[in-house]
């Protein structure tokens, strides 16, 4: 403990230093008219050590960019820190020298466009409830307005506000709601319940694909199929060959003149045959494969679809039922 209070002076000095060092480059800048970097480096030297003097420098800094309500606050929180009469007297009068000239922005929220788990931003930057609805000093410039709520589309306007004695709003309309899961048909077949998204999408614009990695997957085992298939179709169709091609030779038997060569034709046939059988178990296996990841990789959000609608006919009065993967 002993340490740590014999450090901190040192600390303290330091900081003091730091401060110092940023507020002497600020006043530098501001005298060559870099007034941006002179305000940055006025507020940074704040930030390290907070003092009246400082935050008075940026109000008038602050005041000669043109930005009204961030010299206004600043003039405000110097009045909060200030001891010397002087600065005091220089704070007030500055701060009731700039609140007729400030500009205001309300962003209008009538309860009947609220919605839960509205969140409002302001130019990027949460606006806070208590705000809604009261007029606040801004610096003039455009501003962009959003907000979100779940379940709902996501807004956005921009406003601008004039530099000096300007009333600008905005009003939050209330947000569109995201297409519900279930919906009921307005045709005139009867109700249908609907138990997924309709693929060709909507104005949420989740076009509600039904290509999912399974089921890309899914397509290139049905192709491996129909080309293990084909490859087994036509292996056998030259293995029926090569055995009638050996027949002809030796129609009485392998005792026949020719039956080296007829045996060699039936080797060929016989391992053509072999090699159709495996294409075949390759294509079949490939099928149920395709067939397993197609219906097992449908889109969680509900690329597959349940429909139920009455039937009234006279001669036959049930139900329908439609199912589509």
């Amino acid at each position: 403990m002993l340490a740590a209070l014999a450090a901190f002076p040192r600390l303290a000095a330091a900081q003091n230093a730091d401060a110092e060092t940023l507020f002497s480059e600020a006043d530098r800048l501001e005298s060559r008219g870099q007034l941006a970097e002179a305000c940055d480096a006025f507020e940074a030297s704040n930030r390290i050590e907070a003092r009246a003097g400082t935050m008075i420098r940026i109000g008038q800094c602050r005041e000669r960019q043109g930005r009204l309500a961030s010299a206004w606050s600043a003039f405000k929180d110097a009045l909060t820190r200030a001891k010397d009469p002087a600065k005091r007297k220089l704070a007030e009068a500055a701060v009731a020298s700039l609140e007729p000239r400030l500009s205001y922005l309300t962003v209008l929220v009538p309860d009947a466009n609220r919605v839960d788990g509205l969140v409002l931003m302001r130019n990027g930057s949460p606006l806070d409830p208590a705000l809604w609805n009261r007029a606040a000093p801004v610096d003039g410039g455009v501003y962009t307005i959003g907000g979100k709520a779940p379940g709902h589309e996501v807004w956005t306007a921009t406003v601008e506000v004039a530099v000096e004695s300007d009333r600008a709003s905005v009003e939050v309309p209330r947000f569109k709601e995201l297409r519900a899961l279930v919906e009921p048909d307005g045709g005139t077949g009867g109700g249908v319940l609907d138990t997924g998204d309709d693929d060709e999408g909507g104005e949420d614009g989740r076009a509600s694909s039904r290509w999912t990695g399974r089921r890309k997957v899914a397509l290139g085992l049905a192709a491996g199929a129909l080309i293990g298939a084909g490859g087994g179709v036509a292996l056998g169709v030259q293995a029926n060959g090569l055995e009638a091609d050996a027949r002809r030779l030796c129609p009485s038997g392998p005792s026949c003149g020719r039956g080296d060569e007829a045996n060699a034709l039936v080797a060929s046939a016989t391992t053509r045959a072999t090699l159709a059988n495996v294409s075949f178990g390759v294509a079949a296996a490939a099928a149920l494969g395709a067939t397993v990841l197609w219906f097992t990789g449908a889109p969680e959000h509900g690329a597959s679809r349940l429909s139920v609608a009455p039937r009234l006919d006279r001669g036959s009065p049930g139900l329908d039922l439609l199912v589509r993967f």
